[in-house]
């Protein structure tokens, strides 16, 4: 862990925290946590036996500065398939979508509630895009994946929403896996594309025919898979090698 991060991920992580977007919005100001007011110095406990100061807390649950945060312990699947866990949900005014709120949480087992294991799940984010400066959402993700890595959560899982047969208004299904997300591909799912007959993931018929996913790919649950050097991290990176500002 500690190579792959000196190596690789250092010089994007400190080029993600002082950009202009990240100090202005993910940099721990004026937050609070059910109703107390962080202070840079705080230590929150973001699951059992381990906790993040101020700026590590904004960085791995996306809290942008100016939020308000809620912390609730869920002991049941919810009706959109969040695992059992400890969420926090995130209320921003102005930069998440009107009459939504964001959440993240820490996944449990089933042994109990403080029986936690090394999985996200991001149950639902919503940035207001007009309202959003550009590369918003990209550096929140990014420091989010590689917080999580440093904590040692093994990977971060999302219904990646949207696509044919499911709502127009949600496009998950094209964003996220820009981002590294991956998930398993039916052989039906591209019958109709010779082209794509041998591909068994979302990953391999982006890397063949992306314009193909865009039109016929659709929501399904995927995941970042954050060991050192994966996919996700090759995907994400060269994502943001792309944007030409990290």
């Amino acid at each position: 862990m500690d190579e792959f991060y000196g190596q690789t991920l250092q010089a994007y992580h400190l080029a993600l925290i002082n950009h202009d977007v990240a100090v202005r919005h993910l940099s721990g100001e004026d937050l609070r946590l059910d109703g107390a007011r962080l202070q840079p110095e705080d230590q929150v406990e973001v699951f059992p036996d381990v906790s993040l100061d101020t700026l590590g807390f904004a960085h791995l649950f996306g809290v942008f500065n100016g939020s308000r945060v809620h912390r609730q312990r869920e002991s049941r699947t919810s009706l959109d398939d969040a695992p059992p866990g400890l969420y926090y949900t995130v209320i921003h005014t102005h930069l998440i979508q009107n009459q939504h709120k964001n959440r993240i949480g820490i996944a449990q087992t089933e042994g109990g509630l403080d029986m936690f294991v090394g999985e996200m799940f991001v149950d639902h984010i919503f940035l207001n895009g007009r309202k959003t400066p550009p590369l918003l959402g990209t550096i929140t993700f990014a420091l989010s994946a590689i917080t999580a890595f440093l904590l040692g959560i093994r990977w971060i899982e999302l219904i990646a929403a949207g696509g044919v047969g499911y709502s127009r208004a949600h496009h998950g299904f094209k964003v996220w896996p820009k981002l590294g997300f991956d998930a398993p591909v039916e052989p039906e799912e591209v019958a109709g594309a010779p082209n794509l007959a041998h591909c068994q993931t979302v990953q391999e018929v982006l890397a063949i025919d992306p314009t193909w996913w865009e039109g016929n790919g659709s929501q399904r649950l995927m995941r970042f898979d954050l060991a050192a050097d994966s996919r996700s991290w090759r995907k994400l990176l060269s994502y943001l090698d792309s944007k030409g500002e990290f």
